[in-house]
């Protein structure tokens, strides 16, 4: 904290929010639930956890490669110094699913992920060494427009150019710096948690509610003290509660079902999903769940909000992890999404007959995707004959018919 406070006082204007850093130190803002919620603390939270970790590990999981485009022709470069550190070693440290796993762990707490691109003399990429958020910060400066990152390498302050730094950023409002999903859904994670501290204390006392103990009489203050002493002596221990006659026991705590507190509980969880893009089969809500509209919402959830991110992170990494003239030769990365499909052996079977029959894929691109190995004639692409063009049509119609058009 003390380095982020240096930051600021140096020639340079922040283009994250400073106050953010203090309400993170303080423990987070304080919620109208009473309860406080950073991006640090978010993860604590069940399901902010469930909803990162699906994301973390969907992303994680899919294989990245390097490809070429040449002259309508693409070659895959499994070769490249890039295509082996997005596969599978990106440092020493680790391996490429933990550091994917780790940039969308970043990415959903803090709206952003950093990582330094360590290059050798020749500018080749040889690494990526991932920077901690709340450590790494964008700056410009408002008279020359001068944009770096500033941030903390093995304890030392380290100012970076910006095709020294890997940035993937969320949802922003300036293009810059991504925002915090957290900061929107900071209401739902206080109230689950409120609502979890309620039920662990209520369990926590034998799921006994509160209450009191009416009399039909006054008491004297001595007589009131035996009788809350007598009746938490009793509650203390597993044994029965005697009420003596005209002694009336009423609960003045909360009545869960009364107060709809389980859906209560279950609204915020879908709510948190919503604004991470998790359908709600994925945290486990079956609730009016069938196979057809969880398959449905499986294609959508790919479509929706895994390729949105990959996207994003391919393009970040053709603008800082190629040269100039390897980007003019077509070099480029892509996310294997088809990867998602290989835990349903039925949809893989059908999506690979489609790519197929459109002559999309050929028979070895298909077994290339199910790691086997290349077969004879296997390269030709294949189409349809019952699908032509609707301006041959006509022609292809009286030719079968044996005739010709006039």
């Amino acid at each position: 904290m003390f380095l982020e406070s240096m930051f600021e006082k140096r020639n340079g204007t922040s283009l994250s929010d400073p106050p953010n850093w203090l309400v993170n130190m303080l423990g987070g803002q304080q919620t109208s639930s009473g309860e406080k919620v950073s991006a640090d603390t978010a993860l604590s939270h069940a399901d902010v956890f469930a909803c990162v970790q699906v994301l973390a590990d969907d992303v994680a999981k899919l294989p990245v490669r390097v490809f070429r485009e040449s002259e309508g022709k693409i070659e895959k470069r499994t070769k490249h110094p890039v295509s082996k550190l997005l596969y599978k070693e990106p440092n020493i440290y680790m391996t490429a699913f933990t550091w994917k796993k780790l940039v969308m762990t970043h990415l959903c707490l803090q709206g952003n992920s950093y990582s330094y691109i360590v290059k050798d003399r020749k500018g080749d990429v040889v690494g990526l060494i991932p920077l901690h958020p709340t450590r790494t910060h964008p700056r410009i400066d408002p008279q020359t427009g001068k944009f770096w990152y500033e941030t903390v390498i093995n304890g030392k302050y380290r100012e970076l150019l910006p095709d020294e730094v890997l940035h993937y950023k969320g949802m922003s409002d300036d293009g810059i710096v991504g925002k915090s999903p957290i900061t929107v859904i900071r209401e739902q994670i206080g109230a689950q948690s409120a609502a979890t501290k309620y039920n662990s204390r209520f369990y926590a006392n034998d799921a006994t509610p509160n209450g009191i103990l009416k009399v039909p009489t006054q008491l004297k203050p001595d007589a009131k003290e035996q009788v809350r002493e007598e009746w938490e002596k009793v509650n203390s221990s597993e044994d029965i509660a005697v009420v003596d006659a005209g002694l009336d026991y009423e609960s003045v705590s909360m009545n869960m079902e009364d107060a709809q507190f389980i859906e209560s509980m279950k609204f915020n969880k879908l709510q948190i999903a919503n604004i991470f893009k998790i359908p709600p089969h994925k945290v486990n809500d079956l609730d009016g769940g069938t196979f057809n509209n969880v398959e449905s919402q499986s294609i959508d959830y790919l479509m929706g909000t895994i390729q949105p991110w990959v996207t994003a992170i391919e393009q970040e990494n053709d603008v800082k992890l190629f040269t100039e003239s390897e980007s003019n030769k077509g070099l480029y990365t892509k996310f294997n999404t088809g990867a998602m499909l290989r835990t349903d052996s039925k949809s893989r079977a059908e999506y690979y007959q489609i790519m197929l029959e459109k002559g999309i894929y050929s028979l070895n691109e298909v077994r290339e995707l199910e790691e086997m190995n290349r077969i004879d004639n296997g390269d030709e692409h294949r189409v349809d004959l019952n699908h032509i063009s609707l301006s041959i049509a006509d022609d292809y119609q009286m030719s079968k018919a044996g005739g010709s058009k006039g």
